[in-house]
């Protein structure tokens, strides 16, 4: 029985509790990295070459939700929450198409990936009138095309920050929620404590009470206290 269980015990720790694989056609011999990104800093912990026919897979033993991505070069990523005992499976058609990859097994990250989706065409509208305004600087009635352009953007804006809250709400109880926090068109965010602590509070208090002690959850937690204390500093100097 002794040796029964050690063999059980080493063959659970190579393989890991959790796992991650999948098939990205049209990339054979390319070096695909997983990072599991921190709080403050992202950190590899493991690679593959992957085979002819596209497939992959990693293993890990996990004690605790993490968010994780996929790096295949030149600068194409995926990101994605993992929790230990998860099977996430990760299919696309090649490279050029990561943008339609079908996650698996990761309900919050696949809703993810459609929000990341619609948040670039957001984007790609926000560039495109942000680029028109640049262009007719020297215009002699700049100042009405202007006050145009901003009424285009601002439904550009008001779509992304309900996509933004509604994420949110429907995701309190994931890690994925964070980076949702910190999503913008232009140079701002959409979301600020300021305007929106609602939102925060309600990740702050969903995420304490499922992962208490989780590296997310207490950097977020923590950053909270410092958002109330640049409030209370700003109320008093006015």
């Amino acid at each position: 029985m002794l040796i029964l269980l050690i063999i059980v015990s080493c063959q659970t720790a190579r393989e890991g509790n959790t796992k991650v694989a999948g098939n990205i056609r049209g990339v054979p011999g390319e070096l695909m990295k997983l990072v599991e990104v921190g709080p403050s800093n992202s950190v590899v912990i493991d690679s593959v070459i992957i085979g002819k026919s596209g497939d992959f897979s990693f293993h890990l033993n996990l004690k605790e939700p993490g968010l994780y991505l996929l790096s295949l070069p030149p600068n194409n990523i995926l990101i994605f929450e993992l929790r230990p005992g998860d099977t996430v499976g990760i299919k696309s058609g090649g490279i050029s198409h990561l943008e339609d990859v079908i996650i698996t097994g990761s309900p919050s990250s696949s809703d993810m990936k459609k929000f990341f989706n619609a948040t670039f065409r957001n984007r790609r509208v926000y560039d495109s009138l942000q680029s028109s305004l640049l262009s007719h600087q020297g215009d002699p009635d700049f100042a009405g095309f202007s006050k145009k352009l901003d009424e285009s953007f601002k439904p550009v804006w008001e779509n992304q920050h309900t996509l933004e809250t509604e994420y949110v709400n429907r995701h309190l109880n994931s890690l994925t929620s964070l980076l949702i926090l910190n999503q913008g068109i232009g140079t701002s965010p959409v979301l600020t404590f300021h305007n929106d602590s609602v939102y925060f509070l309600k990740i702050d208090s969903s995420l304490g009470r499922s992962f208490p002690g989780n590296k997310h959850a207490v950097f977020h937690h923590n950053r909270i206290i410092r958002e109330r204390e640049m409030e209370a500093v700003k109320k008093q100097t006015r």
